[in-house]
């Protein structure tokens, strides 16, 4: 009851302690400390042993993502049969890599960038552009042999790591779109002799920024994407 006891602490005794002068307060300062920092320690432990859990299990969760995520995203592009071919059997030979824990982080988290930051996967669409150019009554033997040339570059740029995803999507913004749940991108269907050209200036101006050479770029986009795994894999810890 509030009112007994200041009664009694106006008295200057309480039943428990007798006299005022000779109760003392009990300091939970220390305490709270203590369980303070027992409780940081037991996180940091967790946080440790939940970190290892993780690296233990990153190669098969990476492999699980090339197999179902990866192959059968490449197997439904537009790339030529022979480099979709050769780009799933690399990536069942990595994937299976990535199962054996053969892979250390660095090089698994250096794979991670390359395939998301790199838009060979994306070529399908410039390989059709190239096609439709070819194909097109408008255009001169000058014209086509030139869209070829800057498009050999811009796979240059790709492979030389200077090619970003986003540059690519800057420079296809008028002759493709990209699709929202599978994020391919695809022709448009407006495309035409006018898009083609200002595609192929655009291109251009961005390998003259890059400084990419003009010289003739004889490879494969197979070819270009083996380059970009091996040289992902190419470090050491």
């Amino acid at each position: 009851m509030p009112d007994s006891k200041k009664a009694l602490t106006e008295h200057g005794t309480t039943p428990e302690h007798g006299a005022v002068g000779e109760q003392k307060d009990v300091s939970w300062g220390p305490a709270c400390l203590i369980v303070v920092i027992v409780g940081a320690v037991i996180l940091s432990v967790g946080m440790i042993a939940l970190a290892a859990l993780l690296n233990t299990n990153q190669g098969k969760r990476a492999a699980y993502s090339v197999r179902e995520q990866i192959i059968p995203w490449v197997e439904q592009s537009s790339l030529s049969p022979m480099d979709r071919q050769n780009i799933v059997e690399r990536l069942n030979s990595l994937a299976s890599e990535m199962e054996r824990e053969a892979l250390s982080s660095r090089q698994l988290s250096r794979l991670a960038i390359r395939l998301t930051d790199s838009p060979v996967l994306q070529w399908g669409v410039v390989e059709q552009l190239i096609a439709k150019a070819n194909a097109s009554a408008g255009f001169t033997a000058q014209e086509k042999a030139e869209f070829s040339v800057s498009c050999d570059r811009w796979l240059y740029a790709a492979a030389d790591g200077k090619l970003s995803v986003q540059d690519m999507e800057l420079g296809v913004q008028n002759v493709a779109i990209k699709e929202k749940r599978s994020g391919r991108l695809s022709i448009r269907d407006d495309v035409n002799d006018e898009r083609l050209r200002e595609f192929q200036r655009r291109v251009a101006t961005i390998c003259d920024k890059l400084v990419i050479s003009k010289e003739p770029y004889n490879k494969s986009v197979s070819q270009v994407f083996l380059e970009v795994i091996d040289e992902a894999l190419d470090v050491k810890d």
